[in-house]
């Protein structure tokens, strides 16, 4: 891919980035569950602060998110906020001093309510809300974002196509389909479980797709192989003069048109109004932060207006 790989001349990445392919590896983590504990951190006895966040088996390259997520706690309850892994919570149920625990993931709001019964835990980056919880933040952003961002930048597209994981909420797939439908777009879907079915589905829809058509590769399907997939979209994407796009910001700097991903602070400030609130059920989750890749933009001929990329967090050169 050297010859069309947008990320060879680019700018230094923000802070918020992190280290490489933090944003799309934390999140397919929350959701899977399978990346190696986080060495001794994660042995960590649970401190009885007021909040505490608790998040599950993952790489400590993935504190900076945890400590975005914390800042913007502490920014809302002026109250000092623990952190511990799974690993540092009390393996049979019992009293805790802490008023509220937040839990980054299934796993970890599972275990937490498990071992505080009693106090009030807020799960957040779920799919849909656990049961046993009041409130909570979505992992996705709101759906119909996407289309308005691609329709900003490429009005002429008619049609949507979403490839998606196999273990994407439904109504996750209804909102998609009725921001299309508002937009008087055409909108069809193609769910993947494996890097076969995803590497099928790129050349299915990559190959068909034409002017007018947006193609959207959501989150984790990329993220199967993305030294195959990525390459393969991009230069497809180029050759076909489609606008490709994605919640993962990463990929953003390997050619893919534009990326909407969650604004760690804003959620940590968000979850913080949640804890005294019953019955708030899911949010989507707060953002977004928007990434551009202008060389791919100019490829497949969107004439970039300067409002439009000061409209974004960050744009790859």
């Amino acid at each position: 891919m050297d010859s069309i790989n947008p990320s060879a001349d680019t700018e230094h990445r923000p802070r918020w980035f992190g280290t490489p392919a933090i944003i799309c590896v934390i999140l397919c983590s929350l959701t899977f569950l399978s990346i190696s504990q986080a060495g001794a951190a994660s042995n960590v006895i649970c401190p009885s602060t007021p909040i505490v966040l608790v998040y599950p088996k993952i790489s400590r390259l993935y504190e900076d998110v945890i400590a975005q997520i914390k800042k913007g706690l502490q920014e809302v309850v002026h109250a000092e906020v623990g952190v511990c892994s799974i690993d540092g919570l009390p393996s049979s149920t019992q009293d805790s001093d802490s008023k509220a625990i937040i839990a980054i993931g299934e796993s970890a709001f599972a275990a937490s309510i498990h071992a505080y019964h009693k106090t009030t835990v807020v799960p957040i980056l779920v799919r849909e809300l656990p049961p046993g919880a009041q409130s909570g933040i979505s992992l996705f952003l709101d759906p119909r974002i996407y289309i308005q961002q691609l329709l900003e930048l490429s009005p002429e597209v008619k049609t949507v196509t979403l490839i998606y994981r196999d273990d994407i909420p439904r109504s996750f797939l209804e909102t998609v389909k009725a921001a299309a439908a508002a937009h008087n777009l055409r909108f069809s879907a193609m769910s993947v479980a494996t890097i076969r079915d995803a590497a099928l589905a790129v050349e299915s829809v990559m190959r068909s797709a034409g002017p007018g058509d947006g193609v959207w590769f959501q989150r984790g399907v990329l993220g199967m192989n993305a030294d195959i997939l990525v390459p393969k979209i991009v230069g497809l994407s180029w050759e076909k003069k489609v606008p490709v796009f994605t919640d993962e910001a990463d990929y953003v700097a390997r050619g893919m048109l534009f990326a909407l991903t969650q604004d760690y602070l804003a959620i940590g400030r968000t979850v913080a109004n949640l804890i005294d609130s019953t019955g708030q059920g899911l949010r989507y989750a707060p953002g977004p932060k928007r990434v551009l890749n202008r060389r791919t933009a100019q490829a497949i001929g969107i004439a970039l207006r300067t409002a439009q990329e000061k409209a974004f967090d960050y744009v790859y050169q």
